[in-house]
């Protein structure tokens, strides 16, 4: 284990960054920022090497007025490609931030466990010197900055601050969490596509209550697992299984509303009769055999080029590959009816009730 352990607290090395990008991609659910996190993993190898490990905290490890920054990323990794990130973005966030509420930082927490959102994090923590606290708002992936544990506890998170490259600089105050949202999607296309952003500093009693605690440790540790290919273990532990292996057949894409929509058919590796149908939004939210729901949202459900183990976005699955389709349990918060009403099946269109991952055929 290449973590170090101090006391309750430990450190994110160098050594830890193969295994927090995979969960941060399987976690995804498709998610997580188009491209993957390899755009952002050579800037927080630099940033660990420049500035040494990062110290990851519980909230009761901090005394209780100690204040964290939410931070994370917001519009279109693949857009990335064209615009890198450049790796100051959410320090400048933070630092707008700060200059407005009037407050000064003293740790970093992760909005979302989900791809480039896990690891900017860690990012702005090595750079500004600060600790993370172990936890997140959502557990897996999400489609829309309002679909998060804090909602669920009616924790709002503006002002918010939101930097690009080359000192684009948005605050948003005033409105909710959901409307800051709107504003700031519909600013995207000025900032050039996508920024970096820090919310409100939150207080440990509210991360405690509000957010998903020890997320950062199970993501590691999931990591590991995926590098080892231990199913069992995988299993054993988060309650994760193979739904599907077969072959990519059909991905009919389509663009409706925000974000990219469409279709994965994949026919079974042995009995061609048999076929898996993926209906995604931004991530994967429905599986269906034969008209029965195999596993939906909520739960995560994880497609897996089967040669390589790699996690495939929603953006990268394409005809001809040859996958494994686990299904993942959701974080308990998520299967109350308010988490049910916020990021179950019919907040995202599709009239039908939610089937928990453990009781769907398998």
């Amino acid at each position: 284990m290449s973590t170090t352990t101090m006391g309750g607290m430990w450190q994110i090395t160098l050594d830890d960054v193969p295994a927090l990008s995979k969960a941060a991609m399987l976690l995804g659910a498709g998610g997580g920022g188009g491209t993957g996190t390899e755009l952002v993993e050579p800037i927080l190898r630099r940033a660990l090497r420049e500035h040494g490990p990062v110290e990851v905290v519980k909230p009761v490890e901090l005394p209780p007025e100690s204040l964290a920054v939410p931070v994370g990323f917001v519009g279109s990794g693949t857009v990335m490609h064209e615009k890198p990130y450049e790796g100051s973005e959410i320090a400048r966030a933070i630092r707008g931030v700060e200059g407005h509420t009037g407050v000064t930082a003293q740790a970093v927490v992760g909005v979302a466990m989900t791809g480039i959102m896990a690891v900017v994090p860690v990012i702005a923590a090595a750079q500004l010197g600060l600790p993370l606290v172990d936890a997140d708002g959502t557990g897996r992936g999400v489609t829309k900055l309002s679909q998060t544990t804090l909602t669920l506890a009616g924790i709002d998170l503006t002002p918010a601050a939101f930097t690009a490259d080359k000192g684009s600089n948005l605050l948003v105050d005033g409105v909710n969490s959901a409307d800051a949202e709107s504003v700031i999607r519909l600013s995207m296309p000025a900032m050039g596509g996508w920024a970096g952003m820090a919310w409100r500093p939150l207080r440990m009693d509210e991360i405690d209550n509000g957010m998903l605690v020890g997320t950062y440790s199970m993501a590691l540790e999931m990591g590991r697992l995926l590098e080892e290919r231990d199913r069992e273990a995988l299993a054993a532990r988060y309650g994760a299984r193979t739904l599907f292996e077969g072959k990519i057949v059909e991905v009919p894409r389509r663009h409706f509303g925000q974000f990219p929509t469409g279709t994965v058919v994949i026919e079974h590796t042995e009995q061609r009769d048999r076929a898996l149908r993926i209906e995604m939004q931004n991530e994967y939210l429905v599986a269906l055999e034969d008209g029965r729901i195999v596993a939906c949202v909520p739960d995560l459900i994880c497609v897996l080029e089967q040669e390589t183990g790699t996690c495939l976005t929603a953006e990268r699955v394409r005809y001809g590959l040859w996958v494994e389709v686990l299904g993942i349990p959701c974080q308990p918060q998520w299967r109350s009816p308010a988490g049910l009403e916020l990021l179950g099946p019919r907040s995202f269109g599709y009239d039908m009730e939610y089937v928990p991952l453990e009781g769907a055929p398998g």
